[in-house]
């Protein structure tokens, strides 16, 4: 079952990428990790070997919080690049308002 729930994650993100919903450069290799973190914990070992590396107690809690870094991560770089996409936004569209400006003012102009 957990093979599968990893599997059917890693096709997921390889159709975003071939239809152009994910961006490369931008947040696939968070995801990415989150794939290989996936099946990363599928292995007794690994997981005993990060939670020591960590120093949990408990080796599932030490999985549980590298996927929840690797998602805040991931929310952070999204977070970032909405905001810069409002920014640009917000530029476009002074630019927009004081070209509209420009020509009404030559249009006054002209008229008078």
């Amino acid at each position: 079952m957990k093979l599968t729930i990893v599997v059917v994650l890693a096709l997921t993100l390889l159709a975003l990428v071939r239809r152009n919903l994910l961006q490369v450069d931008l947040s696939f290799p968070l995801f990415l990790s989150l794939i290989i973190l996936g099946f990363a914990s599928m292995s007794d070992e690994f997981i005993h070997w990060s939670a020591a590396a960590l120093g949990f107690v408990s080796p599932p809690v030490a999985i549980i919080f590298m996927a929840i870094a690797i998602i805040l991560g991931l929310v952070t770089v999204l977070a970032i690049a909405i905001s810069q996409l409002r920014h640009r936004q917000a530029m476009l569209l002074r630019y927009l308002a004081e070209t509209e400006l420009k020509e009404q003012e030559q249009e006054l102009q002209r008229s008078s």
